[in-house]
């Protein structure tokens, strides 16, 4: 192994334990990476924005097996280093220099695709939430949308949202 006889890992945490985790292993490891996605997320209803990890549940960090090990498996909020068998997996430098990369003061931004015209999308807030459409057109740099609704009587309802409140039929 090189750099002092380091490596890089991958570390399983308990659930929602991943900036626990790494901020504890911060202080003692020379290298630990949580890398996290700016996405929007479900919150009281409504897309909102949020950070969270990239790989929940996962934490990156470049320590020696012989000389760490122990303070890493029994670190509280560790469930273990992902293993081939009985071994620790290594994870490839190219791997992480590639993540990190991506991301902005460890955070990668997805850039979400625009909707297509036609494309089956559904409301996710306002009074037509739950209401499944089909995405018609952006209007004022991509700020607004016109959707059509379905299933209201005979035909179709055109109506004009903020594009924060639409999102890809799942």
């Amino acid at each position: 192994m090189s750099k002092n006889d380091s490596a890089w890992f991958l570390i399983q945490t308990k659930p929602s334990k991943e900036r626990w985790v790494n901020d504890r292993l911060s202080e003692t490891l020379p290298e630990v990476f949580l890398p996290l996605l700016r996405t929007r997320m479900p919150r009281w209803g409504r897309l909102r924005w949020s950070v969270a990890p990239l790989f929940p549940q996962y934490v990156f960090a470049r320590f020696s097996l012989k000389a760490d090990y122990a303070h890493v498996q029994y670190l509280p909020g560790v469930r273990g280093l992902v293993c081939a068998g009985r071994d620790p997996l290594i994870v490839q430098e190219a791997i992480i220099d590639e993540l990190k990369l991506r991301a902005v003061n460890g955070v990668v931004c997805i850039e979400e695709k625009p909707f297509s015209d036609g494309e089956q999308v559904r409301v996710v807030e306002g009074p037509f939430r739950g209401f499944e459409a089909i995405f018609e057109r952006y209007l004022s740099g991509a700020e607004r949308v016109a959707i059509l609704l379905s299933g209201l009587g005979a035909g179709r309802l055109r109506v004009l949202l903020p594009v924060s409140a639409v999102a890809r039929h799942s």
